[in-house]
């Protein structure tokens, strides 16, 4: 008798358990979030390109959000989000209409200074936008540069990815390109031969002091309080020293 007892307090434990683990997964939160292809930040099939993937994914942990990642084009990865059909996307800079349009976290992912790439056999310098009138400038689609150099009178190229700008570059049909210096030169050494890669150079001075978030949508019910739970989960990452070491594994 008491062995029978203690075989079914045996399987009543255990059915509670389970009960409650399968209670935790059914209750646990889950963001969706539409990113593109921005090597070493974020890459779909190149794991060592997911730097700001990974430090997404343990803010929101240390609040007990599960993230799950969806890859497009940037242009629409931005659409999707803006229509309520995912609940973010990253890495962008925020400026007056995406502040208007979007919930933004208020901690930085990363900060990164955007520069102009060009070849080191085309001198090229610059103090203002009207400067760039006088290069074969390139950009990529969906980019804010793209309506930036429209509204300037500046022809660019625009073309769908950052690779497709470098080879540009490289074969001289384009004369300078702006974009994140971590993400710029990550992209040339990842496509071109250590002798090709040493060809290109940035220009010192910086176009803007680069700071990165995640754009959450204002057409989903829970948009502000996804950013509020983000800024929650990135403080405690950073006070523990977690922030520094995502960084460091992958050499920023």
């Amino acid at each position: 008798m008491k062995m029978a007892m203690t075989i079914s307090l045996k399987q009543s434990l255990s059915v509670f358990a389970l009960s409650l683990l399968l209670l935790g997964n059914v209750g646990a939160e889950t963001v969706r979030l539409a990113i593109g292809d921005w090597d070493p930040y974020t890459s779909p099939t190149n794991p060592k390109g997911k730097l700001l993937e990974k430090v997404v994914t343990e803010a929101f942990k240390l609040e007990g959000v599960d993230v799950k990642y969806d890859y497009f084009p940037w242009k629409r990865s931005y659409s999707n989000v803006e229509a309520g059909e995912y609940d973010g996307t990253f890495p962008w800079n925020r400026n007056a209409e995406r502040e208007s349009l979007f919930h933004i976290h208020k901690t930085s992912l990363i900060k990164d200074d955007s520069v102009y790439f060009h070849l080191k056999s085309k001198p090229f310098d610059w103090k203002s936008l009207e400067d760039l009138k006088q290069y074969r400038v390139g950009v990529t689609i969906g980019y804010k540069e793209e309506k930036i150099y429209k509204d300037n009178g500046i022809k660019a190229d625009p073309v769908p990815t950052e690779e497709f700008n470098f080879k540009k570059m490289l074969s001289g049909r384009i004369d300078v390109y702006m974009t994140s210096k971590v993400v710029g030169y990550s992209t040339i050494n990842k496509l071109f031969t250590p002798q090709e890669a040493s060809l290109f150079t940035n220009h010192p001075t910086p176009v803007e002091q680069g700071e990165f978030y995640i754009l959450f949508s204002k057409k989903t019910t829970n948009g502000k309080v996804l950013a509020d739970k983000f800024d929650a989960g990135m403080k405690k990452l950073k006070d523990s020293g977690a922030y520094k070491k995502i960084l460091a594994e992958y050499g920023v």
